[in-house]
């Protein structure tokens, strides 16, 4: 298994790493220069840097920067590392012999990388998506709604690069738990229960989860700052459906964070219980041996007690074994990534029922 192996199939990834070897930290910096120059250019041909009456010019527009500076980086790194993550967790989990795998099932698991047709759906997938956010701008978007020429149209190329990308993530994020659960869910893992990440190993495992929810935080905090900006210039209810999305992102946060975790939870709790099934069954064995041994010299059978007395200790510590590969300030750090995107809507939420309420 190599990790070009994971993007031969995709020719844009092939070339940002192969050809413009970019890491994803890379990648997400470099789009924030770019699409910053873009939008100057744009910006300064169209003279829409600065606009005195309805519409924002770009320097204005805060929505703009927050897309250029935190949703581009985001989408465009991810979209690097949704190959590169799941390459380098396998690669720790073969090298630390947690699971035994052998070539065939490796080759199996890479097919879904591998078809093409992956491209063609995401590129159709991102002028789609385009040609909607074009139809919007004028009555949505400040900077590029402030008339409908270059402005407008190069947000909506800047859209179908994001789009193409997020298509691409979503389809690998999606193969990547497939494969996780392929590789780990229906075998016996070889968990170390007192390793020092407090995962039984696992920690790689679960920063790849947390990685995810950390993705789908910030998709959700775009979402809501989408939200926020409808209420404020009241054309909310024209964009009701954005209330479907917001209600969505809790479930889709827990099946990103879970969605792999769960991949290794059963195998952590097939060895747990086998090991247990292992102390159970000596247990029964050496306790009917001191049953038919009890008209033995009193030394003897107090030998015999203390084993039982060892393997009662044993069971215990072996049963407060991780069955899960997190602890608990991975999950604490988890819930505050999903609770944080919500805050700008329920701060605008309160406000506008502050106003309606107690003002009046």
């Amino acid at each position: 298994m190599q990790e070009q192996d994971f993007y031969r199939a995709d020719p844009v990834a092939r070339w940002l790493i192969d050809k413009c070897q970019l890491t994803p930290v890379g990648l997400g910096i470099l789009s924030i220069l770019i699409t910053s120059a873009f939008y100057l250019i744009a910006a300064t041909v169209t003279k829409t840097l600065i606009l005195p009456e309805k519409h924002l010019g770009l320097l204005q527009d805060w929505f703009a920067w927050v897309w250029i500076c935190l949703l581009n980086p985001v989408i465009f790194g991810y979209y690097l590392w949704s190959f590169k993550g799941i390459y380098q967790l396998i690669d720790y989990l073969e090298k630390s012999d947690i699971v035994d795998t052998t070539e065939a099932e490796i080759k199996f698991v890479l097919l879904p990388y591998q078809k093409s047709w992956r491209q063609f759906l995401a590129l159709g997938t991102a002028i789609a998506f385009g040609i909607w956010y074009f139809s919007v701008q004028q009555d949505v978007y400040n900077w590029t709604g402030s008339d409908g020429g270059i402005p407008a149209l190069t947000g909506a190329i800047n859209a179908v690069a994001i789009f193409y990308a997020g298509a691409v993530l979503v389809l690998n994020l999606t193969t990547n738990v497939w494969l996780l659960h392929e590789l780990l869910g229906n075998k016996r893992l070889n968990i170390n229960p007192l390793h020092p990440d407090r995962c039984g190993g696992l920690s790689q495992l679960s920063q790849y989860s947390l990685n995810t929810a950390y993705l789908a935080a910030i998709i959700g905090t775009m979402i809501t700052l989408s939200k926020y900006q409808f209420i404020t210039q009241g054309i909310a209810q024209e964009y009701w459906y954005f209330n479907f999305i917001i209600l969505l992102y809790i479930p889709i946060s827990l099946i990103c964070f879970f969605g792999p975790l769960l991949a290794a939870r059963k195998g952590m709790r097939k060895a747990k219980e086998e090991l247990l099934s292992d102390i159970a069954k000596q247990f029964q064995a050496d306790y009917v041996q001191i049953q038919k041994s009890l008209s033995s010299d009193a030394e003897a059978l107090k030998k015999e007690t203390a084993k039982l007395q060892e393997l009662r200790s044993l069971y215990t510590l072996t049963n407060e074994f991780p069955v899960w590969p997190f602890d608990v300030t991975t999950f604490r750090q988890y819930l505050l990534s999903v609770v944080t995107p919500l805050l700008p809507v329920l701060l605008k939420l309160g406000e506008y029922y502050f106003k309606r309420i107690v003002v009046k």
